[in-house]
């Protein structure tokens, strides 16, 4: 009988982490698929180009990313914070949208991508914020049905458009409209999860207090998932910026694949620190679920690299083989050091929030310093992210990222 309430709280976990985790994949696969007919059709030149515009379009989800994980802490909580929270995403998306649209003429040629992009990704960015909201409400309320449909929404309904938006403007351009386009149609699915109850001036103040380091934490990994594509397009010629985006997509399945793992339990953490419940529990299952599907996605890497890369994007990329192996591992330590950082975050310390920012600086730097190849820049990454998670491990068990009051869940 005693071991009863683990046994349950590891089956509630799998079974929200196992929806999730079923959404991720096809919507991995989704994009696995829209990339293989993108990287066949235009070449890896142009290809190199739409990818660099995703890194950068992914860079910008930090805000909808923010809204998200603090909406789902307080939705956790049965407390939400929806209403407050899409003022916020109005007000914050237009001027960051805003500042981007009037920035691109001075930003296009730094990264080498065209205007028009910048400006388009500027103009979606406040309805981006908004979904941010509505997926954040859904995923603290543990409604992991409607979030993974959600999500497999936004990226169909890119390819469902993507025809239609090449026939209008040919080229990469007509992918990026697509992309652009396919935000708007996720919103109206979530509409129901939001609320209109507004909260009081001091629950206001503690939302910003707890977003910032949300906010800090998810801007450095933005940084660190997508910086490496958007400096090698600016530091290596765009065949081997085309090759690199390729494989970048192919390991970032470990990433996104084990989300699913630390965004199904991320609500239950927050909701047991609230009701001063033990969490070490769910920590070791967030990094035993990683941990397992990271590695058997890197040993399938590291066994069939050639066909990997041949069936996904064909002979044009096959230079790439040998990068697929590290890149994938590369990403496993980046996927270990996000659960221990999203753990702590889930019981309020913002700590947690701040020390990936030493794992984006460190990741430039090395990026900046060692690009003589694409595997240089691999190996690079691998020092940056492998230092972010013994530096979080130890951070954890010296008890540096202890909510107040509480005791270390890793001793």
């Amino acid at each position: 009988m005693v071991r009863t309430k683990p046994i349950s709280h590891f089956k509630q976990a799998l079974s929200g982490s196992s929806l999730l985790f079923a959404a991720m994949m096809l919507v991995n696969i989704l994009n696995y698929g829209y990339a293989l007919v993108l990287g066949r059709y235009f070449g890896p030149e142009q290809y190199g180009a739409y990818a660099s515009f995703i890194s950068l379009f992914l860079l910008v989800t930090l805000l909808p990313m923010t809204l998200q994980q603090v909406g789902a802490k307080y939705a956790a909580s049965h407390s939400s914070v929806a209403a407050y929270t899409t003022r916020l995403a109005w007000g914050v998306g237009v001027v960051l949208g805003g500042l981007l649209a009037v920035s691109a003429p001075l930003l296009a040629p730094v990264i080498q991508l065209p205007v028009a992009w910048l400006v388009g990704l500027g103009l979606v960015l406040p309805f981006y914020a908004l979904l941010g909201v509505l997926r954040g409400e859904a995923q603290g309320k543990q409604v992991f049905r409607a979030l993974g449909i959600n999500l497999v929404l936004e990226h169909a309904g890119k390819i469902a458009l993507t025809p239609l938006a090449l026939l209008v403007i040919p080229g990469a351009s007509g992918a990026v409209l697509a992309t652009l386009l396919g935000l708007p149609l996720a919103l109206t699915q979530l509409w129901g999860h939001a609320k209109a109850r507004m909260i009081d001036l001091a629950a206001r103040k503690e939302v910003r207090r707890y977003a910032l380091p949300i906010f800090v934490g998810l801007a450095a990994q933005a940084v660190i998932i997508n910086s490496d594509v958007l400096m090698v397009n600016a530091l290596l010629d765009t065949e081997r910026a085309g090759v690199y985006a390729a494989i970048a997509l192919i390991g970032r399945i470990v990433f996104y694949g084990s989300w699913a793992i630390s965004a199904a339990i991320f609500p239950m953490v927050a909701a047991r620190h609230k009701d001063n419940k033990p969490h070490h529990d769910l920590l070791l299952i967030a990094l035993g679920g990683v941990a397992f599907v990271s590695l058997s996605v890197t040993a399938v890497c590291a066994l069939m690299p050639g066909f990997i890369v041949q069936v996904l994007f064909g002979d044009a990329y096959l230079a790439g083989v040998a990068l697929v192996a590290p890149y994938a591992l590369m990403t496993t330590l980046y996927a270990l050091a996000n659960v221990v950082s999203n753990h702590y975050l889930a019981l309020g310390n913002h700590r947690a929030g701040y020390v990936p920012l030493i794992g984006a600086a460190a990741q430039i730097i090395l990026i900046a310093l060692f690009h003589d190849s694409s595997l240089s820049v691999i190996y690079a990454q691998i020092w940056a992210k492998g230092g972010l998670f013994l530096l979080l491990c130890t951070a954890a068990y010296l008890g540096w990222l202890n909510p107040k009051g509480g005791q270390d869940v890793l001793q």
